[in-house]
């Protein structure tokens, strides 16, 4: 959010509701109360820029803001211990059963970086534990395939509509062969100044 606006509303949204149909969750009220309660909790949320989450249980829902300082420069570390399973029936949802991307995230945060690059069980790049992942190849712009088991997010799903970037699997190589760029609603799209191995 910037300065009190919530931004890409209705893109969150319809990655909400996906995701809960998937898990067979009912939108505990009308979308159109949900997104007016958005607007009223980001008007009064810190500024200039602050994260929101919101939380859909079978039950309630849960809006809830805090401060975020964007950072200046983006490093990443490649953890491959840390697995997305690409067949599993929760890849590719934001959900509260995110385990490895937390994990994945401390540990990355740990040595240093600002995000943790994970790989899913056939040796492929899947994303960022808080971010989506593109890289500069030779021909385009890639970035993995919802298939492979990334969170479609909406600043990836923005440039894929303007066909600015496409989807291709990616391997650990590629991270080599130009330059790569982080993206999600709270950074945008930065390029990552350093990437660290296992």
């Amino acid at each position: 959010m910037d300065d009190g606006q919530a931004r890409d509303i209705e893109a969150h949204f319809d990655r909400l509701l996906a995701g809960l149909r998937r898990v067979g969750i009912e939108l505990p009220e009308a979308r159109l109360a949900l997104e007016r309660a958005v607007e009223e909790i980001a008007a009064a949320a810190p500024r200039p820029v602050a994260r929101m989450r919101l939380t859909v249980t079978r039950s309630t829902r849960l809006l809830t803001t805090a401060a975020y300082e964007p950072p200046e420069i983006v490093t990443a570390c490649l953890l491959p211990q840390y697995r997305i399973d690409s067949r599993g029936p929760l890849a590719g949802l934001k959900s509260l059963s995110y385990q490895t991307n937390r994990l994945a995230l401390r540990e990355a945060e740990s040595r240093g970086a600002w995000d943790a690059l994970l790989m899913n069980e056939q040796g492929r790049l899947v994303e960022g534990s808080r971010s989506n992942l593109a890289v500069v190849l030779s021909d385009c712009v890639a970035t993995p395939p919802e298939s492979d088991g990334c969170v479609p997010g909406t600043v990836r799903r923005r440039l894929l509509e303007k066909g600015v970037i496409e989807e291709r699997s990616l391997v650990p190589e590629d991270l080599l062969a130009g330059e790569v760029l982080l993206m999600n609603s709270l950074i945008g799209v930065m390029p990552v100044s350093r990437i660290a191995g296992d």
